[in-house]
């Protein structure tokens, strides 16, 4: 698998779990969520390193489509 690949199904895969993360806060007391931010804040930082390599092997900013639901 080629470098760009394997970053765009880590993005997929953090992104998945990213909106995990946000369904388990709409539906959880914030006691709860309390203890999992910290992970949370991991996978938004994890996103933005991958956004900002993929960017550099692509040549442009990924489009709002790509950020928001990833790659097919």
């Amino acid at each position: 698998m080629d470098k760009l690949n394997e970053l765009k199904e880590k993005y997929n895969k953090a992104l998945k779990r990213n909106k995990n993360a946000e369904e388990y806060f709409k539906t959880h007391t914030v006691e709860e969520c309390l203890k999992y931010i910290n992970l949370f804040n991991e996978v938004t930082k994890e996103l933005s390193n991958l956004k900002i390599k993929i960017e550099n092997l692509i040549y442009r900013d990924m489009t709002k489509e790509e950020i928001l639901n990833g790659f097919k």
